[in-house]
Order: C-alpha cells, then structure tokens, then sequence
C-alpha cells in the first residue's frame, strides 16, 4: 500500500456547492486573473496531514470517527468573500463564514488534538472557507463582490485523498463519520 496526502474537513452540500460555484463565476467574469478551482473540489479544510504512511491511515480514520462522535452537529454561515494572506494582497480568494462560531472552534480544535495525539502538528488555527482561487500572477485587490448568505448544514466529518490528475489534484472521500445528533 502507497502513502496517501490527506486532510479532514468538511464537505459540501450540493445546494451550497452550487452557490459558490455561482460566485467562482462571478469572480471569473469580474476579471479576477486566477486559477479557478473545480466544483467538485470545494470543501472546508479543518486539517492538512499531508502524505501519511499506510499503517497510520487506520488510526487517522479512528481519531476522525473519535472527534466526529464528540461534537454535536451544527450549521455554518458562510457569508463573506475573503483572501489569504489579506484582502490587499489576495493570494487564495475564499468564500467564509464571518462568525465561525463556537461550535467549528470546538470541532476543528477536538479534531485537531484527536490528530496531535498522533504525531500531526497544526501552527494556525483553522478558518471556516472554502478556497475557490489561487491568484497567477503578483498578488492582487480583492474583487468587490456580494455574497449571499449560505447555511451548511455540518453533520459529518471527512477524509479526503489528495490525487495529482493532469497538472492539478482530484479529491476523493476515504472516510466519512457523522457528527452527534444535535440535542
């Protein structure tokens, strides 16, 4: 067995994925110079692994059910369009939640130390986005662009796989585990 490039996170729902399909559209028509990325890979990043070995991918899935079975379903807003490193200088555009809310700290921060048990170590805290473009060339203004609010239902947790495919990556699902039912 070959070593997998992972990371957990959040997948979306179609109705939100096709909203933020609308304002990758947008972007592109705005003018927006940069690599757009594809529908079937918007998701939330709550932890990059990165390449981990094969007799670690079972203790990955288990701390991912773990944490997945400690914290309550909830939704998240995702109403703004923000940039990394900042809106002066966007670098990755993203659509995120201005409000992340107790319950993704509390999500991203059990998953986290669920993985930190395990050797994995994360240097920022994680914020609720969903990338939808890398910029080209030199950094550039964030475009002006309204955001209709979107609500993403969070009642499961995922494993993606990282997959080179023609000059970019693909994202697979390895392992999905579902969040406590809200009380």
């Amino acid at each position: 067995m070959k070593r997998l490039k992972l990371f957990a996170g959040i997948d979306l729902t179609p109705t939100v994925r096709a909203k933020c399909s609308g304002v990758i559209e947008r972007s592109r028509v705005s003018g927006l110079d940069a690599r757009f990325e594809a529908p079937e890979k918007l998701h939330i990043t709550l932890a990059f692994l990165g390449w981990v070995d094969p007799d670690a991918i079972e203790p990955v899935r288990d701390a991912l059910a773990r944490a997945a079975q400690s914290v309550h379903a909830f939704e998240l807003t995702l109403d703004k369009l923000g940039a990394f490193p900042h809106e002066r200088k966007a670098r990755v555009i993203w659509i995120g939640a201005s409000k992340q809310g107790a319950k993704f700290r509390d999500l991203s921060r059990t998953l986290r130390a669920a993985y930190e048990e395990l050797g994995f170590h994360f240097e920022k805290e994680t914020i609720a986005h969903v990338t939808i473009a890398r910029v080209k060339g030199p950094s550039v203004h964030l475009p002006s662009l309204d955001i209709k609010s979107m609500t993403l239902p969070v009642r499961n947790l995922a494993l993606f796989e990282s997959i080179p495919a023609s000059g970019t990556t693909r994202y697979e699902v390895r392992a999905q585990y579902p969040l406590k039912a809200r009380p």
